[in-house]
């Protein structure tokens, strides 16, 4: 079984290598000649050098493979041009690729994302079959990208993951809330409630290689995610659970991360770069619900997740602690 994975350099794209080498796929890497490559230089793979965002070097990327991941986007970006062109018109090209150089793909798998879909403003589990509502430049041109798969592709099967907020080594953001419940600090994210639904990053790449070769699951949308709804203070209490720290945490209330994403913006504006939290992402995660129905997936392919919140954080820190960055 040959792959072609796009992203394949990221957290979730190098974890999917690594479980498509277990499952014995020959694996092909599209990356671009600046790409980090530390997750993925030593593995078992072949390199092809190209960006989706120039269509003139996908062609030979796509030829001759039997499945095609596409993770490759931005999710974080300085204006809607740069998301427009990593998340829709690089999806656009890819499809195009794939439609002009391998029509024998057996399936187009993109990886999307809940931001596609959009939040709720009550705590209700969205389904599938729900009316999107994304609040973001990066969530409208994902879901531009998922219009693009199912209207383009030209009689080519494909499927569709929206993952949510994914738990693992590699992973930024929980990298950064580590240091900083290490250091006793706790930002006073959300509002409290069950806001959020959360898979860890191996069971979602088992999860993406099943609807990749599953045959009830083409031409479908799924989400991958714990049944259970997540609040990001549970999340944070949990982290410190798991780093051995008791008593005090100070926490961070809402106002105090308002001013602090304020500055960061205008640090950002004079540098003419993207800030590293902003106001908006603060409030999305304040006066939302984000969480999503998983029992599709359930019942077309066969998936549901194995490690629970509690143990995927524990194997994160474990994997931290080996790589000696906490």
């Amino acid at each position: 079984m040959r792959a072609l994975v796009t992203g394949s350099n990221g957290f979730i794209g190098s974890h999917l290598v690594e479980y498509l080498l277990a499952r014995e796929y020959e694996v092909t890497c599209l990356v671009r000649k600046t790409s980090n490559l530390r997750w993925i230089e030593k593995l078992d793979v072949s390199f092809v050098y190209g960006d989706c965002r120039q269509r003139e070097s996908l062609n030979g990327a796509v030829a001759g493979r039997d499945y095609v991941f596409h993770l490759a986007g931005r999710i974080k970006a300085p204006d809607w041009q740069s998301y427009y062109e990593a998340n829709c018109l690089g999806t656009k090209n890819l499809v195009q690729a794939c439609v002009d150089s391998n029509r024998d793909l057996k399936r187009f798998v993109y990886i999307s994302s809940i931001s596609a879909a959009g939040p709720t403003d009550t705590a209700i589990f969205q389904t599938e079959d729900d009316r999107c509502r994304p609040v973001s430049d990066y969530g409208k041109t994902k879901l531009m990208g998922e219009e693009t798969v199912r209207e383009d592709l030209a009689g080519i099967p494909w499927v569709i993951i929206r993952p949510p907020n994914i738990l693992g080594p590699r992973e930024e953001d929980l990298y950064s809330s580590f240091r900083l419940i290490k250091r006793r600090i706790k930002p006073l994210l959300g509002n409290g409630d069950g806001q959020t639904s959360i898979c860890f990053v191996t069971d979602l790449v088992r999860g993406i290689e099943m609807a990749a070769t599953s045959e009830s699951a083409a031409g479908g949308v799924y989400y991958l995610a714990y049944p259970e709804a997540y609040s990001w203070r549970g999340v944070a209490d949990t982290i410190a659970d798991k780093l051995g720290i008791s008593g005090l945490l100070i926490p961070v209330p809402y106002p105090a991360l308002l001013a602090v994403a304020t500055l960061m913006e205008a640090v950002a504006a004079a540098r003419r770069s993207r800030p590293l939290l902003t106001r908006k992402q603060l409030r999305d995660l304040r006066d939302f619900y984000w969480l999503y129905n998983g029992s599709r997936a359930m019942r077309d392919f066969g998936f549901s997740p194995e490690i629970d919140m509690n143990k995927g954080i524990e194997l994160s820190i474990d994997w931290y602690r080996d790589q000696g960055w906490i």
